[in-house]
């Protein structure tokens, strides 16, 4: 499958994946199925099945998306080392961090894909820690506050691991240790107890302090000798910050906590003085615990441990849930999830407003810049297949109405923008940026729109130049519109995550100021290729703009989650 390909994608963009393509006859409509493997960002990887525009063509692909690595890289690990290391390696390797070096009998876990679900592409194994044996970090990491010292605010800090140990088993998972043989204030370390329950222990300013569970009812890493060893995840989050109220380990304040499987178990005040800054080593698995005041703690680790992380953050309760949720794989990876995952979304409206009296302002789901219908459009009407259950609802324009961003801002070097339409006739704008909220009487910088005769194209103005389609695209369907431009002015426009057309010109359009506006707005008598009308009658629904270009590989990623 070198050169052209039936969908219009470019060679190397996207793999192909199992069979060759086959033809399939399906009524009186040949159908080209392709099994394809399409990579996102950070080793995303999409699931999803669905038809081209225009060809029929079916794509398939089998993997998943979103990615639980890609979501532990955007929460920023200063270390993270994801224990992919094959049987009998010497070197932890690190995708944040330093790598770390194994010291003991440290083996390939007899559990194959590791703790978390795997995606496609990508080894997925853990690592098996016998007793006495640890891997230690090549270099020290530093934790230190917002402010300068002595002033400021205390460093924040959040552990992070996977863990699989049966009854009786246990010990030191992730520690961060200033000195292993005689812990040092600062000294951090996330461990399972002898009763099974997670803990985290701190070394203060003047003493020790251990947070453990206190309660029978609260869950356990393993609680019986009849349990089966699973994968669990555990993560302890140190806010000094955290208002403690008044005094000393008072429990209204959280500002120790400690997760198990992205629940918060047991919290607790600081008890003493933290400092303001924490150096040490990471170390995984056996390590000498100085905390075990209450429950016994085995210095001693056995067991598997996966995916570990140290942030020099506090990771809040909804990120620790969706690590967790990422690596069991109960994220349902539709276009909402998609659209939000990546990075630079400025603005992201999901057009569901309810229908009420003189409802204009548009929710943005990005919370960047919200927007407002003009002329009262159709609300509530039948949406894009997003993949939420249930259906998702959209916008219905009728050549009067548009939609503009409430506020003015500088047009990047390098921007995308993406919406879903539906038009059974209607033409006109789907998305423009120009000087004006509302109105005709300017030019727009750039637009993307339907012509008279239904084709789908995009224009800048100045220097002016178009990039086209062929085809008519008022079918009644829903379709994803897609245009990117790099910051050296090379225009792409994609149709249903496939490229339909570029033109590589080096001029860019400069840094206008202005707003963007959907369904209609801005004189176009001055452009070469125009509108088919100054509004749009049709459907819209997920409207959204990047400060940056999407890559080919991203859009497919967001037309596939879709299904």
């Amino acid at each position: 499958m070198s050169g052209s390909h039936p969908h219009g994608v470019r060679a190397g963009r996207i793999r192909l994946r199992g069979p060759a393509p086959r033809a399939v006859l399906a009524g009186c409509a040949v159908l080209v199925t392709v099994a394809l493997a399409v990579a996102g960002p950070g080793g995303a990887w999409a699931a999803f099945t669905g038809t081209t525009a225009g060809t029929g063509n079916r794509l398939v692909t089998e993997a998943t998306f979103p990615d639980y690595r890609a979501a532990v890289q955007r929460s920023g690990p200063v270390v993270h080392h994801p224990f992919d290391d094959p049987y009998g390696s010497s070197t932890a390797a690190a995708l944040a961090g330093a790598p770390g070096t194994y010291n003991g009998a440290a083996a390939a876990t007899s559990i194959p894909t590791g703790a978390i679900v795997a995606s496609s592409g990508d080894p997925r194994r853990a690592v098996h820690f016998p007793e006495r044996a640890y891997a230690t970090a090549d270099s020290t990491t530093s934790i230190t506050g917002s402010g300068t010292a002595g002033a400021g605010e205390l460093p924040r800090l959040t552990l992070e691991a996977w863990v699989h140990t049966g009854y009786g088993y246990g010990g030191a998972v992730v520690s961060l240790l200033p000195d292993p043989s005689t812990p040092t204030a600062g000294a951090t370390q996330l461990y399972i107890n002898t009763s099974g329950e997670a803990c985290v222990g701190l070394t203060l300013s003047s003493g020790t302090q251990e947070v453990c569970g206190s309660d029978s009812t609260d869950l356990k890493v393993w609680s019986s000798s009849t349990d089966t060893p699973v994968w669990r995840h555990i993560a302890a989050v140190v806010d000094p910050t955290a208002a403690p109220g008044s005094g000393l380990c008072r429990n209204d304040g959280a500002q120790v906590s400690v997760y198990l499987d992205g629940v918060v178990q047991y919290d607790s005040a600081l008890c003493a003085g933290w400092p303001e800054s924490v150096t040490g080593r990471v170390r995984v698995g056996t390590a000498p615990i100085a905390t075990d005041g209450g429950t016994p703690a085995r210095d001693t680790w056995s067991g598997g441990i996966d995916e570990v992380a140290v942030y020099a953050a506090a990771l809040n309760a909804t990120e620790i849930k969706k690590h967790y949720d990422l690596g069991k794989g109960t994220v349902a990876g539709n276009y909402a999830t998609s659209v939000t995952s990546f990075a630079s979304l400025r603005m992201y409206w999901q057009l569901e407003e309810q229908p009420a009296a003189g409802v204009l302002t548009v929710a943005d789901a990005s919370g960047q810049n919200r927007g407002t219908f003009h002329g009262h459009p159709d609300l509530q009407v039948a949406g894009a297949p997003t993949g939420t259950a249930p259906a998702g609802v959209a916008v219905r324009l009728r050549g009067v109405n548009d939609i503009s961003g409430g506020a003015s801002r500088p047009l990047p070097t390098a921007f995308s923008t993406e919406v879903w339409f539906s038009s059974s006739g209607g033409t006109g704008p789907l998305v423009s940026f120009g000087s004006t909220q509302t109105g005709s009487a300017t030019l727009p910088d750039i637009a993307v729109y339907l012509t008279a005769t239904g084709r789908l194209a995009f224009t800048v103005r100045s220097p002016q130049r178009t990039v086209v389609t062929t085809t008519d695209h008022r079918d009644g369907g829903w379709h994803l519109v897609t245009a990117t431009m790099r910051s050296d002015g090379r225009m792409s426009l994609y149709l249903d995550g496939v490229q339909v057309g570029e033109n590589a010109s080096s001029a860019s359009p400069g840094l206008p100021s202005g707003f963007w506006r959907w369904g209609g707005g801005g004189d176009y008598s001055a452009f070469a290729t125009r509108p088919g009308a100054d509004f749009f009658s049709g459907r819209l629904d997920e409207a959204s703009v990047y400060d940056r270009e999407l890559t080919p590989e991203e859009v497919a990623v967001h037309w596939g989650a879709s299904f």
